[in-house]
């Protein structure tokens, strides 16, 4: 509702602190009529007060839809008083009521919400959360630095309940008779300690599902960009058969630049995208379990957006684009950066653990993007083809070399047949490995698991 035009007038009122968080400059009062009040000194600065105090506030009520106060006194009269209950609300009744006109009971109340996690935003000095429900996304933000570690359960596709100040920006210009049209709705909690999850992600997933339909897609376009190629180069032999020994010498090196092509080719595929289209099919199941049965004809459209974007994105087959994602948006130190990565493999959760021996010495960002693909490919395989329940990665920094062990409790392989059988995982990790100028060793034994170590001189 609208409030009337009117100048900027001088009140008193008593009530209790309902919201106050470090790095905010005010503070949300519930007077006694159960109206909220957002409250800041004259000089911009938060009022010296916390949760539960009782307060005697004067001030200027500013021009605004919104009950917003500029205090010239604050006089705290009481502590441990009791706080007014929050008001329980799902997302959509929220939007129902502050949009597109922002209803002033609601801004600054607390209120108490649930809805599905679908995206995490880590900032320098805090963290942001996105809870959704249905085509409404409602915006928390945490007070968490991105050095901070997240709960291991807060995964995308998780339920959570949140608790905090219901608050929202909104376009006011009295002279332009422009009132309150609402921008974004945001739930400020007290502390982390007011988001709960109150039901994990769902362990099968669409991409579980498509995983087998994934690989599938991934093998066939490699087999058509290699059968494209060996077709040129048979073509180019067979143009050349009749040719003098130089044309032939030219011939041999041409194909030996082509088949190194092919194993880039593959390494890529292999290593990079498919954990690309992995973490794809997994947004997709977290939208898919939470469509109702009569979804609006929208959210259907944006599924078989996704949709067409996989396919897009299978048929293109471009380079590599996870360890260039993980790489830009990690943290510089590489125990950090592996932590980062696991945190997002929602699969890995329960099952890998990483630790550090020695202290860390910085590694070249080039190297640690080759070793952040090199043990993504081994657990993935521990996970995948070996099907272990603890896959245990270690980092030992020693005077001269890094030594990255990857140990697993898995069914365990003949390493021998692996590597005569060519396959693509043991490879690409070899050439990996030996292009930092490092070593590899592997340990298997059917039914006794694996060990795979990778020494890298600094």
């Amino acid at each position: 509702m609208l409030l009337p035009l009117l100048l900027a007038t001088v009140t008193n009122l008593s009530g209790v602190v309902t919201f106050e968080r470090d790095g905010l400059d005010f503070v949300f009062i519930a007077d006694d009529a159960g109206s909220s009040w957002r409250v800041e000194n004259a000089n911009g600065e938060k009022p010296p007060v916390t949760v539960g105090d009782r307060v005697a506030v004067r001030g200027e009520v500013e021009r605004s839809v919104k009950r917003r106060l500029v205090a010239t006194r604050v006089e705290k009269r009481a502590s441990g008083a009791p706080l007014p209950a929050a008001r329980a609300a799902t997302i959509a009744e929220i939007f129902r009521e502050v949009m597109p006109y922002g209803e002033t009971d609601w801004y600054g109340a607390p209120v108490t919400t649930e809805g599905l996690l679908r995206d995490i935003n880590r900032r320098q000095s805090s963290t942001q959360l996105l809870v959704g429900e249905g085509d409404h996304n409602l915006q928390v933000e945490v007070p968490w630095s991105i050095e901070t570690p997240l709960p291991s359960e807060w995964v995308l596709g998780a339920t959570v309940r949140v608790t905090g100040a219901l608050v929202y920006t909104s376009i006011e210009n009295f002279d332009a008779g422009v009132f309150a049209r609402v921008e974004n709705v945001e739930l400020l909690p007290l502390s982390p300690d007011a988001i709960q999850v109150v039901r994990r992600a769902p362990i099968w997933t669409t991409r579980r599902l498509f995983t087998l339909l994934g690989a599938l897609l991934a093998l066939t376009a490699a087999i058509l960009a290699w059968a494209v190629t060996l077709r040129r180069m048979v073509a180019r032999r067979s143009a050349e058969l009749s040719a003098a020994i130089r044309a032939r010498e030219t011939e041999r090196i041409e194909a030996d630049a082509a088949r190194r092509e092919r194993l880039r080719l593959a390494a890529d595929l292999h290593d990079g995208f498919q954990q690309y289209l992995a973490a794809a099919m997994f947004r997709l199941k977290a939208a898919m379990n939470k469509l109702p049965p009569a979804a609006a004809p929208q959210t259907r459209e944006q599924l078989e957006a996704v949709k067409a974007a996989l396919q897009h994105t299978q048929n293109g087959l471009r380079a590599t684009l996870w360890a260039m994602n993980e790489e830009s948006e990690g943290p510089e130190s590489l125990m950090e950066l592996f932590g980062f990565t696991a945190r997002r493999m929602a699969h890995w959760e329960g099952l890998v653990q990483i630790r550090a021996e020695g202290e860390e010495r910085k590694v070249a960002r080039k190297s640690a993007a080759s070793l952040l693909l090199i043990m993504q490919e081994a657990v993935g395989n521990a996970l995948k083809h070996g099907r272990a329940q603890n896959v245990r990665v270690g980092l030992a920094f020693g005077e001269t070399a890094l030594t990255m062990t990857v140990v697993d409790d898995g069914a365990g392989f003949d390493a021998e047949a692996s590597r005569a059988a060519g396959h693509y995982g043991m490879a690409g990790m070899e050439r990996r490995c030996a292009a930092l100028g490092g070593e590899m060793d592997v340990w298997s034994k059917r039914g006794l698991g694996s060990k795979l170590t990778f020494k890298i001189p600094y």
